[in-house]
C-alpha cells in the first residue's frame, strides 16, 4: 500500500506541475532464456531496475507462461524484442477445449514465476511498486486455439465458451496467488482489442468482461495497469477499465492518444513504439520526450515506451528520455 501511494502522489505531482515533482518512468524489457526460471528473472528484472531506476517495476515474463502447464509449448528464436515463438499446443478439438477446462495440472512453471516475483519484491525498495504481467484470458485462448481459432469459432462456441470461462476462473487464482507472494498490482497485457480484429469478434463482449474480472481479483488495494497492445485502438477503451492506468503506444494511436482530453481521472502511461525508439539518439530521445510531455501536460502520465523495449535499445537512448522526465517541472 505504501508503494501504491507514493507512486499515485509522484503521478498526481507531476500533474498539477509542482515546482520539483518529475513525471514518473516505467520503461520494461523482455528476459529471454533467463524467463524460464525463477532467479534468474528475478536477477533479470533486478539489475534493470539497477540500470534506470524506474519509479515503478514491472516483472516481465514470456508471453507464454501462464500456458505451459496446460501443455503450450514455445522456444526462443533470437526475437529483437525478447519473445518466445508459440509451438504446438493442446487443442485441436472441441474435446480438447472440455478436458482443458476440467484440467488441475501440476503448475511447475508457474511456481518458477511466483518465486521471481517473491524475489523481486524483496530485493525492490519498498517504496517503489512491483507489477506482475498477466496475459488476459482471451490471448489465452486464441494462443491455445492456435490456426484452429476461426473454424472453432465457427464450429464450437460452446466449448470455446466453457474453455474461456476456465481460463478466467485459472488466472483470477493465479493473480491471487501473486499478489500472495507481495506484488503490489497486476499488468494486464491485452492483446486482442484493436480495430484491426475480425468483424464479430467483440472485445466489448468477448474479452473485457473477462479482463475485468482478473483485474476485481487482485483485490481493491491493487495497483493496475492495463496495457492495450496494437494500433487503431478505440477511444472507448480508455474508460473501459476504471481505476487503472491505461498503457500504450502514443505514436500507434491517434484515438486514445486524442482521448486524453477527455476524463481527467484516467491515468495514462506510454510512449513511442518500440522499434522507433531503438533507433534514436540520445539527443533525439531527448526532444521527442519534451514533445510527449508538453502534450500530456495536465494529465496523470507515466513516460515509459509503447510496449517493452527492443533488446538492442541502446542505455543511453532510455537514459536520455528518464532524464528528460525527471527535469521537466524542475
Amino acid at each position: 500500500m505504501l508503494a501504491k501511494q507514493r507512486y499515485l502522489e509522484l503521478v498526481e505531482q507531476a500533474r498539477q506541475g509542482r515546482h520539483g515533482a518529475a513525471v514518473p518512468v516505467a520503461f520494461w524489457q523482455h528476459h529471454p532464456v533467463a524467463d524460464q526460471q525463477g532467479e534468474r528473472l528475478a536477477d533479470a528484472t533486478c539489475a534493470f531496475q539497477a540500470r534506470f531506476d524506474c519509479d515503478l517495476v514491472k516483472i516481465t515474463p514470456a508471453s507464454s507462461f501462464q500456458l505451459r502447464d496446460l501443455g503450450q509449448t514455445d522456444s526462443w528464436t533470437g526475437d529483437p524484442i525478447g519473445r518466445r515463438i508459440f509451438g504446438a499446443g493442446p487443442v485441436s478439438t472441441a474435446e480438447d477445449w472440455l478436458r482443458l477446462a476440467e484440467s488441475r495440472p501440476e503448475e511447475r512453471h508457474l511456481a518458477e514465476h511466483l518465486k521471481a516475483a517473491r524475489l523481486v519484491r524483496a530485493r525492490v525498495p519498498a517504496h517503489i511498486p512491483v507489477l506482475q504481467s498477466i496475459f488476459d484470458p482471451l490471448f489465452q485462448l486464441r494462443i491455445l486455439a492456435g490456426a484452429h481459432w476461426q473454424d472453432h469459432r465457427r464450429d464450437c462456441p460452446e466449448a470455446l465458451s466453457i474453455a474461456l470461462a476456465a481460463l478466467t476462473e485459472r488466472t483470477r487464482r493465479i493473480v491471487g496467488l501473486f499478489r500472495e507472494a507481495g506484488v503490489d498490482g497486476i499488468f494486464l497485457a491485452v492483446q486482442h482489442a484493436g480495430a484491426h480484429e475480425s468483424p464479430g469478434d467483440s472485445f466489448f463482449t468477448m474479452g473485457l468482461p473477462e479482463g475485468l474480472s482478473c483485474l476485481a481479483a487482485a483485490g481493491p488495494d491493487s495497483l493496475n495497469v492495463v496495457h492495450l497492445h496494437g494500433e487503431g485502438l478505440p477511444a472507448t477503451l480508455l474508460d473501459a477499465f476504471p481505476g487503472t492506468t491505461v498503457h500504450f503506444a502514443f505514436d500507434a494511436n491517434p484515438a486514445l492518444d486524442e482521448g486524453r482530453r477527455a476524463g481527467p481521472e484516467v491515468l495514462l502511461s506510454g510512449g513511442m513504439a518500440p522499434s522507433e525508439l531503438a533507433s534514436l539518439t540520445a539527443e533525439t530521445m531527448a526532444t521527442e520526450t519534451a514533445r510527449l510531455l508538453a502534450r500530456m501536460r495536465g494529465r496523470g502520465f507515466t513516460l515509459g515506451a509503447g510496449c517493452a523495449l527492443w533488446q538492442a535499445t541502446p542505455d543511453r537512448t532510455v537514459l536520455a528520455a528518464i532524464a528528460a522526465a525527471r527535469g521537466a517541472l524542475r
